[in-house]
């Protein structure tokens, strides 16, 4: 069932902090998967990076159902995950979008650096840093890839009434989320 964005919000919150403590709640109890036979209302979406050490529905102590994820490397949107993105505000309800980063990303940490190999051009060339750190890096990319979500709905006619777009980034060792707007 969709939230208001800021249930969404403390939704999303709560859940990493539980997370980030070690004290996940159980999902997907059978009667639970009965629940999602029919159809899939998301409270929340996240596009996020595919780096294997980023578990977004663990992270944020979510079962099925509840976030609609897109992932992508370094977090670039590409016209389909704009699409994905798009379908889960429009056709299933959701009201909050949050483009999350990670620290010791390897997409943002070859654009940043420049070796990148020719194949990964498609993910690099969307990233555009100048910061003195990786850190920083991935935290200027996660807001210029929010600026360009929420530049991608307004052109599409959507309000900040309609959907909220905010950036975060996933801490890999204390399992943090830091949230950038």
């Amino acid at each position: 069932m969709s939230h208001p964005v800021e249930i969404a919000l403390s939704l999303l919150r709560a859940g990493n902090q539980r997370f980030a403590e070690g004290r996940q709640r159980p999902h997907l109890t059978p009667a639970q998967r009965q629940q999602f036979v029919d159809g899939q209302q998301p409270w929340a979406v996240v596009l996020g990076c595919s780096d294997s050490r980023v578990p977004i529905e663990t992270l944020f102590d979510v079962g099925p159902g509840e976030l609609f994820v897109v992932r992508s490397a370094g977090h670039v949107i590409s016209d389909a995950g704009y699409a994905s993105v798009r379908y889960a505000v429009e056709q299933l309800g959701a009201r909050l979008v949050v483009v999350l980063g990670h620290e010791d990303c390897g997409a943002v940490a070859a654009s940043r650096d420049g070796d990148a190999p020719a194949y990964l051009a498609p993910v690099t060339d969307h990233i555009h840093t100048d910061a003195s750190t990786l850190a920083l890096a991935v935290d200027q990319h996660v807001r210029e890839s929010t600026a360009e979500m929420r530049v991608w709905f307004d052109e599409a006619g959507f309000s900040e009434a309609d959907v909220t777009i905010m950036g975060a980034a996933y801490e890999l060792a204390g399992g943090n989320v830091h949230w950038l707007d």
